[in-house]
């Protein structure tokens, strides 16, 4: 199965974009350039609290709507360029999953039950959560988003959600959360190169939450077969991904097994987007090359369609 058969192209394609413009959010805001017919409307913060001790502020996404359809948002969440240098740390801990609660605070039976078993990776969690004691955790942050722009002129009708890499993770947690302490609003969500976010009652309790549209996907991971982030936290430490996924593969062309980019050419959110792009662009939605050429990378990928 691929891209282009499991669910719209134009969406895909876009939020690999969004996401990328997610990562250029953090390391040179000057360069994002929203994708095409798409506006930038605001972005948000997070805590780096996962790959270091220093519990720093940084943009962690940003916020998108259409042109065309001004009642379409995205909202985008960038992984690290340091992910990789962590992943030997993921799923030491693990963390209850507490929803944001409703717009305006009322008594507490009306915030979202969550069972005591479903359980997220607390590395996750913290970025998502954390504060400063000054900047507001990154959930209140979107969700303040969410709240403004459903209020304003321009409502919510459809809301996209996704990232790359921890991004995906993030991005996960938030299309819980929204489905849970918003479930009003469309969303769709579509990610990149995910790690396992949470246990296999995580997944259980987060594939129960009902789609507005009943022939949605109500999450769509995009995963390169040879993709090792997804891979973690493991299996064994009892961590688990849901079951909608579309598989491709690719590696950079004619890289040794033992060579640096072996692992991040994998990954890299870039190499995704070009694979996606190419699978668009085929009559059949899938993309065979030997010498795919990477805009903005100095290599090529050998890619074709998974098992």
């Amino acid at each position: 199965m691929n891209v282009v058969q499991l669910h719209d192209t134009d969406l895909v394609c876009l939020l690999i974009d969004a996401s990328i413009q997610a990562y250029r959010a953090f390391n040179t805001p000057a360069l994002v350039v929203a994708p095409v017919g798409y506006e930038t409307l605001d972005t948000w913060t997070g805590v780096d609290a996962v790959f270091g001790k220093d519990r720093r502020i940084e943009t962690y996404g940003l916020a998108l709507r259409s042109l065309a359809v001004p009642y379409r948002y995205v909202f985008a969440f960038r992984g690290t360029a340091s992910f990789e240098d962590g992943l030997d740390d993921l799923g030491a801990r693990d963390h209850p999953f507490a929803p944001a609660g409703p717009k305006v605070p009322t008594v507490p039976a009306n915030v979202p039950h969550v069972p005591a078993e479903v359980r997220v990776e607390a590395g996750f969690w913290d970025v998502y959560t954390t504060d400063d004691g000054v900047t507001s955790s990154m959930q209140k942050q979107v969700f303040a988003l969410l709240d403004g722009y459903a209020a304003s002129d321009r409502p919510i009708d459809e809301l996209w959600i996704t990232g790359h890499s921890l991004g995906a993770a993030l991005s996960t947690l938030f299309a819980l959360d929204v489905a849970l302490c918003r479930p009003k609003i469309r969303a769709s969500h579509v990610n990149f190169a995910s790690p396992r976010v949470g246990n296999a009652a995580f997944v259980q309790f987060y594939q129960q939450q009902p789609a507005e549209q009943a022939e949605a996907t109500r999450t769509l991971r995009v995963q390169n077969v040879l993709d090792r982030v997804p891979d973690l936290p493991p299996e064994t430490m009892g961590y688990r991904h849901g079951s909608d996924v579309t598989l491709i593969e690719f590696h950079k062309h004619e890289t040794l097994p033992l060579e640096p980019d072996f692992i991040v050419h994998r990954h890299a959110a870039a190499n995704y987007q070009a694979v996606v792009q190419c699978a668009a662009a085929s009559p059949d939605g899938v993309c065979v090359d030997s010498n795919l050429a990477v805009p903005g990378e100095s290599c090529t990928l050998t890619c074709r369609a998974a098992d």
